[in-house]
């Protein structure tokens, strides 16, 4: 009996080369639909010098199959390769490839290419029965994806029976309608709710989610938050890892974030901090509908987007690797080491003719090369080299974003840290105002009076702070600290305030001005006093520059100044304004300190 078997089957799509490995790179999705088994993963080992992670499952829900599965290959928007050598089963062997080929722009052909190894007459029973005809239904899933494609079913899903208690959903589909009015929105949540497989709701990324049905971010982003107050949505903070992006681990709540955490497969600790290594996903509720979360794959492409091309580079051989064709910000790194090279196109003195890389890492950490690169692995063990893209997931929604939001921080007041954490938050910017005069105007109009002004004010401040995508952090006697995630939301906020003064002192009992400042870099988040506050060397000198302010303006320093005008809104923001440079002394601060005051013209 001949113990080799191969298979090859290819057809053509309407549909562009993109827009196909978007769809077939999603291998748990994938592997679900085309009805292969639930796996259970160990993490990341390497045995016999071979980098690799043992794997079982059970074919049928019966026949128990175990094999040691390599790491994936590819390239994007070209192909990728899965091999797997069995343990347990009529299969010895697997490897297939799924390759993708440009017919025209809109036109893609797919070919699948697989050779087995199998070990007896049973083998060849479950390729004929299950296994190939398992692999055939990779083409209609595509054609399904090219003739079903809509706005509320992104991709196809297997039929699952979905249990809803639906008496307890209608409830509080109505309550979510007494916060959001966007009924389109709605009927696209109910709809992924009621229809879609448990794989698409276990860790819904609201960014991507707005991007595949078309709907605006941050209306997206309150729609989520609204849901998951009104309880159709569960919040979960995802800790991802910094390199392959993956998340290693899942809390409730802020306050349950561990501050470092460790990737089996990059090979790194890392300390967590807002920016980018803790997302916001969310979860159906399970008073609603319970999910069982099934895993099929867990190392193709989509696990980890960035990643443009990923290759095995056994002891004592060489790769060569396109760069021309990706992005200028990329890097070369080896999983499991950490170990990387910077792609530095800029710079033509630092070519290198191919990498070489040893036990103890590679022979240079920047190189520039305008088409390929050999490289060499020199070290006892496999490496895995990727190259990847250095700019994050745009579909990330961060912890750092989120809670910058003034709704995030109405609707979850109790979303802190743990009292004894500092987490780095990354850029924020952090503004300052101060009521001017304010001892006078308790002295003029008495102490009721005044606190009625005051809080006028403060709702006053409240609302252009939120309607620019910023939130108050916390009020300070007459004073409000307030962050943004951009510095051109801070800036358009504060331009606003000082442009309606005039309205809110049509309500108040006397005339005010305020005086704004706002200053931009890292900051630290803490638990202060149950609120979600900020820290650092940014937020003290927010508040110096806030001082500097006369009122009815707005004061930031040069180097903020000269960033803003790097925006095409911001410059022409600026553009309204007259500007007045001059040096100060800030408290705390050695030497004049270089300021911008804007009036508005």
């Amino acid at each position: 009996m001949n113990k080799n078997v191969a298979f090859h089957e290819e057809r053509e799509f309407d549909l562009s080369i993109a827009d196909l490995w978007t769809l077939l790179s999603d291998t748990n999705h994938l592997n679900e639909y085309i009805g292969l088994f639930p796996v259970q993963f160990s993490t990341y080992t390497y045995d016999n010098n071979v980098l690799h992670r043992k794997a079982d499952a059970k074919a049928l829900g019966l026949i128990k199959t175990a094999w040691i599965e390599h790491t994936f290959e590819w390239i994007k928007n070209s192909h990728y390769v899965i091999e797997r050598t069995y343990t347990i089963g009529p299969v010895a062997r697997a490897l297939w490839t799924v390759r993708l080929e440009r017919v025209s722009d809109n036109r893609t052909r797919l070919i699948l290419n697989s050779d087995f190894t199998i070990r007896n007459f049973l083998g060849k029973i479950a390729l004929k029965m299950i296994i190939i005809p398992q692999l055939r239904r990779i083409f209609p899933y595509s054609l399904s994806f090219k003739e079903n494609r809509s706005t509320d079913n992104p991709r196809p899903q297997k039929k699952q029976a979905i249990s809803i208690n639906s008496e307890r959903m209608t409830i509080l589909i109505e309550r979510l309608r007494t916060t959001f009015t966007n009924e389109q929105m709605i009927h696209s949540l109910i709809h992924m709710i009621t229809t879609h497989n448990d794989d698409e709701v276990s860790h819904i990324k609201p960014l991507k989610w707005a991007h595949d049905r078309g709907y605006p971010k941050l209306e997206t982003i309150e729609l989520f938050l609204l849901a998951t107050k009104a309880g159709l949505l569960n919040q979960q903070w995802n800790l991802m890892c910094p390199n392959c992006r993956v998340s290693k681990e899942q809390t409730t709540s802020l306050r349950q974030l561990n501050n470092s955490v460790h990737c089996d497969l990059c090979g790194v600790d890392y300390e967590v901090n807002f920016d980018r290594y803790v997302e916001m996903r969310f979860i159906i509720n399970p008073s609603i509908r319970k999910t069982d979360e099934q895993l099929f794959c867990l190392n193709g492409p989509m696990n980890s987007p960035h990643v443009v091309a990923q290759t095995r580079i056994p002891s004592g051989e060489s790769r060569l690797m396109n760069v021309k064709q990706w992005p200028q910000d990329i890097r070369l790194r080896v999983a499991k080491f950490n170990h990387s090279v910077q792609i530095n196109r800029q710079d033509p003195e630092v070519v290198l003719d191919g990498l070489t890389y040893t036990n103890s890492g590679f022979n240079t950490d920047v190189t520039s090369t305008p088409d390929e690169i050999v490289i060499h692995n020199k070290a006892q063990q496999e490496i895995v080299v990727v190259l990847e893209e250095t700019d994050w997931d745009s579909f990330a929604l961060t912890a750092r974003e989120v809670t910058s939001l003034q709704l995030f921080r109405d609707l979850f007041a109790t979303e802190v840290l743990s009292p004894d954490q500092q987490i780095g938050v990354g850029e924020m910017t952090i503004l300052f105002t101060d009521l001017k005069g304010s001892t006078k105007l308790y002295e003029a109009i008495g102490d009721a009076l005044a606190y009625s002004d005051v809080k006028k004010h403060f709702d006053y401040l409240k609302k252009h702070i939120q309607t620019n995508h910023g939130t108050i952090i916390k009020t300070i006697g007459d004073s409000v600290m307030a962050g943004f995630y951009q510095d051109t939301s801070a800036l358009k906020a504060a331009l606003a305030i000082q442009a309606n003064v005039f309205e809110l002192n049509t309500t108040l009992s006397q005339p005010v001005s305020i005086k704004v400042g706002f200053y931009s870099g890292p900051v630290i988040a803490v638990n202060a006093n149950d609120i979600l506050d900020y820290f650092g060397r940014t937020v003290n000198m927010a508040a110096r520059i806030q001082n500097q302010s006369n009122g009815d303006d707005l004061v930031l320093s040069e180097h903020g100044y000269q960033d803003l005008l790097k925006n095409l809104d911001s410059k022409q923001l600026l553009s309204t304004c007259s500007t007045d440079y001059f040096d100060a002394s800030l408290q705390g601060i050695e030497g004049a300190f270089r300021l911008v005051r804007l009036k508005q013209n």
